[in-house]
């Protein structure tokens, strides 16, 4: 679940023989005290997250009833609820991991602190990895889910997310090879840290620069296509307020984790702890305002106008595959015919 910087040997685990030491522990109090940071950081970290993950509980269930009872017009549409689903699913293993590893090193391996600290730097290969997995499928399908509605916002143009799909491809190249160096550091106690650590730091600025390039790309896309009319740029003001709250506390919270994640700080546990369930909160908060009609994205303009649509296959007779949409419908009367574009995000 969380990055271990120390490097140490020789501290006796409960599970080990009598006289047999830990290879991944030292006696020396210095490398002892270099983990109590850490330690002392996992238990408040494992409460947040709980508690984050009990809010995105809520939100979750309150957007599923939303989705199979307010769905209008359209239909239930499955795309939007697999996605919601599976982020919840991997947001709520991690958090449970967490909860998990700290009740076997505080209580199974609590007899001592030296105990606890070799169960925290090195513990069952299962419960090293489940948390990290789940955390990078998870920011993927986040990222995947970002990318194509900039994508669609520009008219499918695959030049313009480039970068974006670039950063997540070769990040999730760098996540699964971290992933892989932690399973060679759990099978070899004796061997550095410092490669797994090292690719999950670019795994996640690689995250950021997805997360910020794509956000930046659909509001200067809502931009662009306002400039001629001040009244059309308050309300795709609007829009562009909507796609940035969906995405600001996750930045924030990534922008907070690396920092400390490259220093090696033991408070990292806390951003990671918030990063994990962020990864999800942040489009399902997006759903759950249009869903329950919060995103004040219904305007209609004699100029252009803007809406958060849900299409599906449900009780609409239009053939578009399901998904949810970002609506931009330019009108303009010309010899009494009316054209109408359709701008999906």
């Amino acid at each position: 679940m969380y990055a271990q910087r120390g490097h140490a040997k020789d501290i006796k685990l409960p599970c080990c023989p009598e006289n047999e030491q830990h290879p991944l522990m030292s006696s020396d109090s210095a490398l002892i005290d270099a983990f109590r940071p850490l330690r002392a950081a996992l238990i408040p970290a494992a409460y947040v997250e709980l508690v984050f993950n009990g809010l995105y509980s809520g939100l979750y269930i309150m957007t599923l009833y939303a989705l199979i009872f307010k769905r209008g017009t359209y239909g239930f549409n499955w795309g939007i609820f697999l996605a919601l689903t599976s982020m919840y699913i991997l947001s709520s293993i991690h958090a449970i991991n967490g909860a998990v590893l700290v009740q076997f090193a505080f209580v199974e391996h609590g007899d001592t602190i030296e105990s606890s600290i070799a169960y925290i730097a090195q513990p069952s290969l299962p419960r090293a990895l489940l948390g990290v997995i789940a955390l990078t499928i998870n920011t993927m399908i986040a990222d995947f889910v970002l990318i194509w509605r900039c994508w669609t916002m520009w008219n499918r143009n695959w030049k313009i997310i480039a970068l974006p799909l670039t950063c997540t491809l070769v990040g999730a190249g760098l996540g699964f090879r971290g992933i892989a160096a932690q399973v060679a550091f759990v099978h070899d106690p004796l061997s550095s840290p410092s490669t797994f650590v090292n690719f999950g730091n670019a795994y996640f600025g690689l995250i950021l620069a997805t997360t910020t390039s794509a956000t930046f790309l659909i509001v200067f896309r809502i931009y662009k296509m306002t400039q001629e009319s001040t009244r059309e740029s308050m309300g795709y003001g609007r829009v562009i307020e909507f796609v940035v709250e969906s995405a600001a506390l996750y930045l924030v919270a990534l922008v907070v984790y690396i920092p400390l994640s490259v220093q090696g700080a033991a408070n990292v546990a806390y951003p990671q702890a918030l990063v994990a369930q962020l990864t999800g909160m942040a489009p399902t908060l997006l759903v759950a305002r249009v869903v329950f009609g919060l995103s004040h994205l219904d305007t209609t303009w004699q100029g252009e106008s803007t809406g958060i649509v849900f299409r599906g296959n449900g009780n609409s007779t239009s053939e578009q595959p399901s998904t949810i949409v970002l609506s931009s419908v330019s009108r303009s009367n010309h010899s009494g015919t009316k054209f109408e574009a359709t701008h999906d995000v």
